[in-house]
């Protein structure tokens, strides 16, 4: 029996054995992908093959010390994991350090713009001008001229053809995906490296952080109405309301209205436009700006606003009344670079947050921003990235926070005081006073609008009346029923220390006489 019985265990652990060695050479990890973002990836013994449905290029990965032969459907084979990276779109850096991968970038189209700070942008090379035409199809050989810097293993952009298109893969550049479609792609990176288990955990952990506060933001009593909108120069400027699916999903997790109105049938008439946004409690503005420091003065001329919100063309917009203008490039590097294409990309649960933060500011106080600038103010408050805000060696950027189911959170500041005592982001903050981004905290915000304007606003002051009465009355019942007791209290205890009773020191409870009739 005993024989038998370790002859068995042996036949086990030999097929357990046998199964690792079948599962493939490479031991690639198997993840599923979420969201539909427009990538498949499918893990074979010896390869995997990453094919991007929009792009409509497949991507063989391989681990051996040859190319797999006799496959049909890859267009490109990269050997993993690489160890040089060149980057022409600034997600692909957002990744990478959400995945530590920083240390990999050695190459990009212009260092300068990157704001990642745990780069050595001073070491990086320029990738070249793009000069090559498309050959998504070209040869399947590592070995073809990409016009890259030769030490360069892929180049992530956003285009399957740049650099002669032989190490090019694609990343999604636009805004036709859902900010968690858009996150989701972090595993398209990570399989480069062999490290989309590690990708899968920390999306897993991003994409419940954002539904949860997106839950948490749908049972508001008086949400706020919001547009992202956008200001195109040139010969024939343009005022656009932006509803493309990455925008629009995020005002609508943030429990927003207004989130259904379509682009306007003309977007050269100004007036129109002032007209359709004119309903608006806030503005989230994406126009590209350019006077660095004067961007307010900017804005208000691009869109035909005085300044000055006692004039017409200022008067009837609501959004003007406490200048709410707000714009996400409030995180930047020393020479006015935005941070937000590069990280924010990767972390939409933390700009879920910064915009509900901005429009019910109730919902979690301690919360600091990351991205969001208010542009209503005379000074731009933008927040350089630096070593005191960003660490390299714990970042930010890869660690998640809990956060906790609420159904109570309306918008009122009574609900306040419960998401004091369960709040659904833990804050972060270090010795100094610093957010979980290293960003000093704001102690002082008269220099932003506190709080929302119209019904709304007149509910929470309601509200407030109401509570404090409900409280004072509670305090009234409970010194009655307090008094009651002691006075109980001290006629038992009187009683039980004489012989002569209670009655002898003529200590009796007054009580109303019982009537019978």
């Amino acid at each position: 029996m005993v024989r038998r019985y370790y002859t068995a265990a042996w036949l086990v652990a030999a097929m357990a054995c046998s199964a690792r060695v079948v599962q493939g050479a490479c031991g690639f990890d198997t993840v599923d992908v979420k969201t539909s973002p427009g990538f498949t990836i499918t893990v074979n013994d010896d390869y995997k093959v990453v094919e991007d449905a929009v792009g409509k290029t497949a991507y063989g990965l391989y681990c051996g010390d040859s190319q797999p032969t006799g496959v049909d459907g890859v267009d490109k084979w990269f050997h993993v994991p690489v160890q040089s990276v060149g980057i022409r779109i600034p997600a692909a850096s957002g990744f990478l350090e959400a995945l530590g991968k920083s240390s990999a970038i050695a190459a990009a189209a212009d260092p300068a713009q990157l704001t990642n700070i745990c780069v050595d942008t001073s070491k990086l090379a320029t990738l070249g001008e793009d000069t090559s035409e498309s050959s998504s199809s070209s040869s399947e050989s590592e070995g073809e001229s990409t016009g890259t810097d030769p030490s360069v293993d892929v180049v992530f952009s956003d285009t399957t053809d740049s650099d002669g298109g032989a190490k090019t893969v694609r990343l999604p550049s636009d805004d036709s995906l859902t900010p968690l479609q858009k996150a989701e792609w972090i595993k398209v990176v990570a399989a480069f490296f062999n490290e989309e288990k590690s990708a899968d955990t920390l999306f897993t952990s991003i994409s419940d952080a954002y539904e949860c506060h997106r839950s948490n933001l749908q049972h508001l009593s008086g949400p706020s109405h919001v547009y992202w909108v956008e200001y195109d120069g040139g010969t024939k400027p343009t005022y656009n309301i932006i509803d493309t699916p990455y925008q629009k999903e995020l005002l609508v997790a943030t429990g927003a209205t207004n989130t259904t109105k379509t682009p306007l049938s003309d977007p050269t008439d100004q007036a129109a436009f002032h007209d359709a946004v004119k309903d608006a409690e806030f503005v989230v503005d994406q126009t590209d700006l350019k006077n660095y420091g004067m961007r307010a003065s900017e804005w208000y001329e691009d869109f035909g606003y005085a300044s000055d919100t006692t004039q017409s063309s200022s008067a009837d917009a609501k959004f003007l009344l406490q200048r709410n203008i707000w714009r996400t490039d409030g995180y930047t590097s020393k020479t006015g670079v935005s941070n937000f294409p590069e990280f924010a990309y990767a972390r939409p649960d933390l700009v879920l947050q910064d915009l509900i933060s901005v429009f019910e500011p109730t919902y979690n106080t301690s919360y600091r921003r990351h991205w969001m600038l208010w542009l209503g103010g005379t000074n731009e408050d933008a927040v350089t990235i630096d070593s005191s805000n960003y660490d390299c060696k714990s970042p930010w950027l890869a660690q998640v926070a809990s956060c906790s189911a609420r159904s109570d959170f309306t918008g009122d500041d009574s609900d306040a005081a419960a998401g004091a005592s369960d709040d659904s982001e833990k804050d972060a903050d270090d010795d100094n006073g610093n957010d979980e981004a290293g960003n000093e905290k704001d102690t002082d915000d008269d220099n932003e609008p506190s709080e929302k304007s119209g019904s709304s606003r007149a509910g929470k002051i309601a509200g407030g009346v109401i509570g404090a009465a409900a409280l004072v009355v509670l305090v009234i019942v409970a010194m009655h029923y307090i008094n009651r007791h002691r006075r109980r209290a001290r006629i038992r205890a009187l009683s039980g220390a004489s012989e002569l009773g209670a009655e002898s020191f003529g200590l009796h409870e007054t009580r109303r006489p019982r009537i019978y009739s």
